[in-house]
């Protein structure tokens, strides 16, 4: 199905965006690669045992960037170009005048390697979120046969899809020197397959990695890297998602010119965050089996579970009866809880607040505060614990 010719102000508008977006997603990528480069030297490199998941994360590290900048030249190349030129030739009768000529020469070659780039980025990436689930499930290989079929399944569509790409027609008035791809305009509705079975297949993932991670941690019997597994597989399934998802909206409704913008940043993003969630994965592993005595933490779990074992000590430690306390046991109380101010918020039997050498005290029926820091602080009088009290404190230093 032939693509139609757009208005040259389309064109341009159409070619800018997909610039934008292609050199955006790249600099991520490299900013990620730099960022992680020193982990990868001492986690990868320096590692004694390499497996084949690590080759798997060595080629989609390296050769997803280096391909990709090929892409970039494309975009801007006055050679790689395909659009509809009206060319007069003298020598033919009148009727044969001004007549379109295709220009297809290297473009048309070209986007099936930007099509093979982007479906090879995205199944190894795929390949290795199948290897961790089957380290999660290991005696469920039903479940390993299933992902691996939905694999197989999305690479056959995207080679199928891919061996009939078009590049996107430009309009010679517009100027515009470029070269992309996209899928052939008659099969918009199996386009969207390149797009869904991986919406779907990281939904799996996701849900199978939740289903195996949440019940120990809700009983406080996960280890940091059953937590670090559910942390990342958060952040990375949050993210691929929604760009799937524009992806997926995109090869549906838009026009020619973005229909595919969305399938570049799809690819760079997704080598980004399996790199770096492998690279925390492996130092979770390390500090685990380092020789220090600090245990890692999860930022996500451990926070919560810090604040309810903070609350515990303080309610452990006063554990207030309905009985009438002693001054040293009061002053043991504030010893304990330092910086923990008591308010009692209901009437109260007066209590005298006497300071040394003043001789003067002030009576105060309705609230009394104790202040364990002040040392000048003398208690006078028979106090009867309140029904109601309020503590406040600062919880970082409860730890």
């Amino acid at each position: 199905m032939p693509q139609p010719i757009p208005d040259p102000i389309s064109d341009a508008s159409d070619t800018r965006h997909t610039n934008y977006v292609g050199f955006a997603s790249f600099v991520v990528l490299v900013w990620d690669h730099f960022d992680t480069f020193a982990d990868e030297v001492e986690l990868i490199w320096k590692a004694k045992r390499k497996g084949f998941f690590v080759y798997l994360f060595l080629f989609n590290r390296y050769f997803t960037p280096l391909g990709f900048i090929i892409n970039l030249y494309a975009y801007l190349s006055p050679v790689w170009t395909y659009e509809v030129r009206f060319l007069a030739r003298s020598s033919q009768p009148a009727h044969h005048t001004d007549r379109p000529v295709v220009h297809r020469q290297i473009c048309a070659r070209f986007v099936r390697y930007e099509g093979c780039t982007v479906a090879i980025a995205v199944e190894v990436v795929g390949l290795m979120m199948l290897l961790r689930i089957n380290a999660l499930y290991p005696n469920q290989k039903w479940i390993s046969r299933g992902l691996i079929f939905i694999l197989i399944g999305e690479t056959a569509v995207n080679a199928w899809l891919i061996s009939g790409a078009q590049p996107v027609m430009h309009n010679p008035a517009s100027g515009i020197r470029a070269c992309s791809m996209i899928f052939d305009p008659s099969l918009s509705a199996a386009s969207a397959a390149s797009a869904w079975i991986p919406l779907l297949y990281d939904t799996i993932i996701f849900v199978l990695t939740v289903y195996r991670t949440v019940p120990p941690i809700r009983r406080e019997e996960a280890s940091y890297i059953v937590k670090r597994l559910l942390e990342d597989g958060l952040l990375y399934y949050s993210v691929i998602f929604s760009v799937t998802l524009v992806l997926l909206i995109m090869i549906v409704s838009a026009p020619p010119g973005t229909r595919n913008i969305c399938a570049q940043m799809e690819q760079l993003i997704s080598v980004a965050m399996m790199s770096r969630i492998t690279l925390n994965l492996r130092k979770a592993g390390e500090q685990l089996n380092s020789e220090t005595d600090t245990m890692p933490k999860s930022f996500l779990f451990d926070h919560r579970r810090r604040a309810r074992q903070a609350s515990k000590v303080i309610w452990d430690t006063l554990s207030f009866s309905r009985g009438v306390r002693t001054t040293q046991q009061r002053i043991a109380i504030a010893s304990v809880t330092r910086d923990i101010e008591l308010t009692f918020a209901h009437p109260v039997t007066s209590m005298m607040l006497a300071t040394p050498g003043t001789g003067t005290g002030v009576e105060n029926p309705y609230e009394t505060s104790l202040r364990p820091n002040n040392k000048d602080l003398k208690l006078e009088g028979p106090v009867r614990p309140p029904p109601a009290i309020t503590i406040q404190s600062d919880s970082n230093q409860i730890v």
